[in-house]
């Protein structure tokens, strides 16, 4: 009897680490499905029926999924990279009296270490994700009072987002006043009047 497709990829233990390193290079599982030459429901099926199947996708997804949440958390903290630098020296030969008979250029590298600063964005977003009661964003909007007025609670990211907004506009009205507020030289009641006594 011909083994049926999902005992190649239940029963075989190459195939079995195909299906952890798809997942956990990412892919979805409709986009394994089609490797597979098979349908997203039909994967669905396999993985309910077929506990190998099931722990290799599960396993390979968190796997990703905790290198993702490291590397997310080391770009939150800051953290240190040693990288390789080229650098331009010069080599001088001289004989025996001292006179210089050779001098050329050359690449040497080095490595140092270079301090990459925390990402202000990937710490909010780890704090909305992780504390999201604390750091969720919300605008509240206070009962109004007797005059009509009430408060509006603005998150920070909403704080500064708005100043850009004031900002930008201010410097398109400064610009506007400049281009059409100049008075001509001249004009009546102004640099063009003369209020001294006749015959001045």
């Amino acid at each position: 009897m011909a083994r049926q497709k999902w005992q190649e990829w239940n029963e075989n233990e190459d195939n079995l680490a195909i299906l952890r390193a798809w997942a956990r290079a990412g892919l979805t599982d409709e986009e394994i499905a089609k490797k597979i030459g098979i349908s997203r429901s039909t994967l669905a099926k396999w993985k309910k029926d077929h506990e190998p199947i099931r722990e290799a996708l599960a396993h390979g997804k968190e796997h990703a999924d905790r290198l993702m949440e490291n590397s997310l958390y080391r770009i939150a903290l800051g953290f240190e990279v040693k990288v390789k630098k080229a650098f331009k020296l010069r080599r001088t030969e001289y004989d025996g009296s001292g006179k210089k008979v050779k001098e050329e250029e050359y690449l040497d590298t080095a490595e140092e270490t270079e301090y990459v600063k925390p990402d202000v964005k990937a710490i909010i977003f780890w704090l909305k994700n992780r504390m999201p009661e604390d750091w969720k964003e919300k605008v509240e909007q206070a009962e109004a009072d007797d005059t009509g007025t009430g408060v509006l609670v603005l998150t920070p990211t909403q704080i500064e987002a708005l100043r850009d907004e004031v900002q930008q506009s201010g410097k398109e009205k400064g610009e506007g006043s400049q281009a059409g507020g100049k008075i001509p030289v001249g004009s009546p009641g102004k640099a063009g009047r003369n209020d001294g006594p006749p015959g001045v």
